[in-house]
């Protein structure tokens, strides 16, 4: 099975609508979200859960076209001890064989120069986010496969906040620290966990090879995953 990094042949670009991290604990009133209106009765939630971390989230809509996949979610913390996330763009991969838009949070791996502020979940405590996915298809190119028919959310955290607390609350999106980042390499390899959500069923209305809205059309070029720079 192989996972192709969208790009821009088909572009699903990932972008941070606002990567508006409300923490509260699970026990408080509802604080007011930041993020923008979400229409409830076109709006459905998929769930994933994994060593007590929980993500829901809530995609607005049930169609790939040239808009935006409007995307609120939460990361729930409900194990003893806190939890990182890297505070990154999100990326969107493409599986054909799945026919899966995946949105993915946070990073496997720290980049080789720079690293990411890692927002901290408390035990109990959740934090919200908003995203969104967006599916650009020009002209078909070489090769031809079936349109992408679901859709979920994919979130990389560390499950040991200790080893990287130099890079906790700074003030920073990211440092330059090229030592430190091959320092924590093997430690974030060895500490980062997933969870996926469950699929939500989508339907395609972009352009098929004749330019009408149909199941032909281009595969991206595959680029490879690895340490981002």
């Amino acid at each position: 099975m192989r996972l192709w990094k969208v790009a821009a042949t088909i572009a699903v670009a990932g972008i941070v609508a606002g990567c508006s991290s409300t923490q509260k604990p699970l026990t408080s009133p509802a604080a007011a979200s930041t993020a923008p209106p979400v229409h409830l009765a076109q709006e459905r939630r998929i769930i994933g859960t994994e060593n007590g971390l929980r993500v829901e989230a809530y995609v607005n809509g049930d169609t790939f076209k040239d808009t935006n996949i409007a995307v609120n979610y939460d990361i729930i913390n409900d194990r003893t001890t806190p939890v990182a996330v890297a505070e990154l763009m999100p990326i969107s991969t493409y599986d054909p064989d799945l026919r899966t838009v995946t949105l993915e949070i946070g990073s496997e791996v720290p980049g080789q120069d720079l690293l990411p502020r890692l927002l901290v979940i408390a035990p109990g405590s959740k934090m919200s986010f908003t995203a969104a996915a967006r599916v650009n298809v020009i002209s078909p190119g070489e090769g031809v496969t079936l349109p992408p028919s679901s859709f979920r959310v994919k979130v990389n955290f560390l499950g040991d906040t200790k080893p990287f607390e130099q890079l906790i609350g700074i003030p920073e999106r990211m440092i330059h620290d090229p030592e430190l980042a091959n320092k924590l390499f093997p430690q974030w390899l060895e500490r980062n966990e997933i969870v996926i959500t469950n699929t939500l069923p989508m339907h395609w209305a972009g352009p098929s090879r004749d330019g009408q809205p149909g199941a032909d059309w281009a595969t991206p070029h595959p680029i490879g995953i690895g340490r981002r720079h």
